[in-house]
C-alpha cells in the first residue's frame, strides 16, 4: 500500500468516531431540551373567551409564586384542553394592569370560568395535590 492510500484509509477511519460522538452529543442535547419545563402563556386576553383559565399573579421576589408555578407545571398536562394556565408578572406593565383590574396582589391564583366570571381567588401556598383538588372543586371535575 502506498503512503497516499494509507493516509486516505486513516482519514476515513478517523471520521467515524467523530461522527458517532457528534451524533450522540446532539441526541443528548435534543433529549435534554425536550425535558425542560414549558413556559407559561402570559396571554390574559383568553379570559372570557370560552376556556377555563387559571392565572397566577407572579412576583419573582416571593417564594410562594415560584412554588405555585411548580405546582401548575405538575398538573397542567392532566388538564390540557380543559384549563389554560397563565402567569402574569406583576413587575411588567401588562401584569400590573391585570392585577389592578381585578384588585389582585402578588401570589394570587385566580380561577376564571369560560365566560370570564371570576370564580375564586386563592392566596394560599399550592402544591400539586392541593392545586389538583382546587381545580376539581372549583371547576367541578
Amino acid at each position: 500500500m502506498s503512503p497516499q492510500n494509507s493516509k486516505n484509509s486513516d482519514t476515513k477511519r478517523s471520521i467515524w468516531p467523530k461522527l458517532i460522538t457528534f451524533t450522540l452529543i446532539l441526541l443528548v442535547i435534543v433529549v435534554a431540551v425536550s425535558l425542560l419545563p414549558r413556559g407559561f402563556s402570559q396571554d390574559t386576553s383568553i379570559v372570557g373567551k370560552g376556556t377555563r383559565v387559571v392565572v397566577l399573579v407572579n412576583d419573582n421576589n416571593v417564594i410562594q409564586s415560584g412554588e405555585t408555578m411548580v405546582a401548575m407545571n405538575e398538573v397542567r398536562d392532566e388538564y390540557e384542553g380543559r384549563v389554560a394556565f397563565v402567569v402574569v408578572d406583576i413587575m411588567t406593565p401588562e401584569g400590573r394592569a391585570f392585577a389592578d383590574k381585578y384588585g389582585l396582589q402578588p401570589t394570587a391564583l385566580v380561577f376564571f370560568a369560560g365566560n370570564g366570571e371570576r370564580l375564586q381567588t386563592l392566596y394560599t401556598p399550592q402544591i400539586g395535590e392541593s392545586l389538583r383538588e382546587n381545580l376539581n372543586s372549583i371547576f367541578r371535575y
